[in-house]
């Protein structure tokens, strides 16, 4: 990708972007009335009962302490009751959006050879992922090139983990490829753990490639994720196949 043209998001992935930022909307107004709330009630408490009878501004601050504490409690309340439920349905949309677009995306992309297996499925990640595409656009306007594909080595103990890395708004795109063996669950486990816990919250998904997985994965999948979104892509001869797409949104 070069041109500007090629990292513009289309209408759809434009009402993603939208809905993914207006439900971290919620937690964040919850938070901010807790603290006008806590505030207001604090100022209220503090007031010298004295003087409130002989200053002639304290009704107004009482007034204005009620009605900031009323406002407060009332838009505590309505997140409690109705708040909550929207921003699940709007995580449920940007979760079908998501393995819509992936499934779709996996079934008519194909690779040429294990040689950029990597390459070839981040290309088609750029479908799937609004994110992917916006930053791109993002990093184009600023430095007239797009995001690039980061090899990083994780050094744990007496083993080196490669991994490909593309950081998104300050979050890391992770993918690992196992190559033509047979991955099992301790494999995997360990993998997941040791990236975890090395990037954490900054993950934005972690995407595991290989030629086939152990069946016991995905009896144990929920192991996996750490609260973190974990993908399973099998590499077929000509493509890709999910094996497992995680429905953690971030």
């Amino acid at each position: 990708m070069t041109t500007n043209d090629t990292v513009e998001l289309s209408i759809q992935e434009q009402m993603y972007i939208y809905s993914k930022n207006y439900s971290k909307m919620f937690p964040r107004a919850a938070g901010l009335f807790v603290v006008i709330l806590v505030l207001s009630l604090g100022i209220f408490q503090n007031m010298n009962l004295n003087n409130l009878l002989f200053d002639p501004l304290s009704e107004y601050l009482i007034l204005y302490t009620i009605v900031i504490a009323g406002i407060s409690g009332s838009a505590i309340l309505w997140f409690i009751i109705n708040g909550k439920k929207q921003h699940s349905k709007l995580k449920d949309v940007l979760r079908k959006y998501t393995n819509d677009s992936y499934f779709l995306a996996l079934g008519l992309t194909s690779h040429k050879n294990d040689k950029n297996i990597i390459g070839d499925f981040y290309e088609m990640c750029l479908s799937v992922f609004p994110e992917l595409k916006q930053a791109d656009k993002e990093s184009l306007k600023e430095t007239d090139e797009v995001l690039g594909l980061e090899e990083l080595t994780l050094e744990i103990e007496d083993k080196d983990y490669l991994l490909t890395v593309v950081t998104v708004s300050n979050k890391k795109f992770i993918i690992k490829y196992f190559g033509q063996t047979n991955v099992d669950y301790d494999q995997l486990k360990e993998y997941v753990k040791i990236v975890n816990k090395e990037f954490g919250p900054d993950i934005f998904r972690v995407v595991c490639l290989a030629r086939n997985f152990d069946s016991k994965i995905l009896k144990k999948y929920e192991t996996l994720q750490y609260d973190i979104p974990v993908d399973l892509i099998i590499v077929t001869d000509n493509g890709f196949s999910g094996l497992k797409i995680s429905d953690y949104v971030n």
